[in-house]
């Protein structure tokens, strides 16, 4: 909890007292906006993510191009104290904050910056037999749920895995919310 009141704090979203924290007038503002309209809040948070050490070392990481979010993720907690999860929530808040954009194969990209293009594919024809399914070491580039892989996400115990799963649970019902 006080790595993550901390991030808030070096944001600029919320500031200690006497034995707790307080929001501060972006904090309010931020966490007034965010149910009513999310795209006026993340218009909010944008300086103050920009302002963030992260927006300066993705700007550095991203300027050769998109890379994996895993990747980026893993440049970001380099160095940071806590679970190894710090950084690709930090790559979250820097999407919230619209310092970075990701595309649909969660690659990572300075706004404005195109995002790669698949070279052209072709459909195997019915009378082909298309490829077998790919494990992950056969796959140059896996599919990733919150910055974890399908075997990571498989790998972890139990009790990791359901808190996990609340957590995939409590995002998805925050974007099925109705606006209020």
């Amino acid at each position: 909890m006080s790595d993550c009141m901390g991030f808030l704090v070096e944001v600029g979203l919320a500031e200690p007292g006497r034995g707790r924290y307080a929001l501060t007038d972006q904090g309010r503002a931020f966490a007034e906006a965010w149910p009513r309209d999310s795209a006026q809040a993340r218009l909010l948070l944008h300086p103050l993510m920009q302002a963030h050490w992260s927006a300066t070392v993705v700007s550095q990481h991203l300027a050769g191009g998109p890379l994996p979010q895993e990747d980026l993720a893993r440049v970001l907690r380099t160095g940071l104290r806590g679970m190894p999860m710090r950084g690709v929530y930090l790559v979250e808040w820097l999407v919230i904050g619209l310092v970075v954009e990701r595309d649909d194969r969660l690659h990572i990209h300075l706004p404005g910056q195109a995002p790669p293009r698949p070279g052209p594919r072709t459909a195997p024809r019915a009378e082909e037999p298309g490829p077998g399914p790919k494990t992950e070491a056969e796959d140059p580039d896996p599919a990733f749920l919150l910055g974890l892989t399908l075997r990571e996400i498989q790998e972890l115990p139990d009790a990791r895995y359901v808190a996990f799963l609340e957590g995939v649970l409590q995002t998805l019902r925050g974007a099925l919310a109705p606006a209020a």
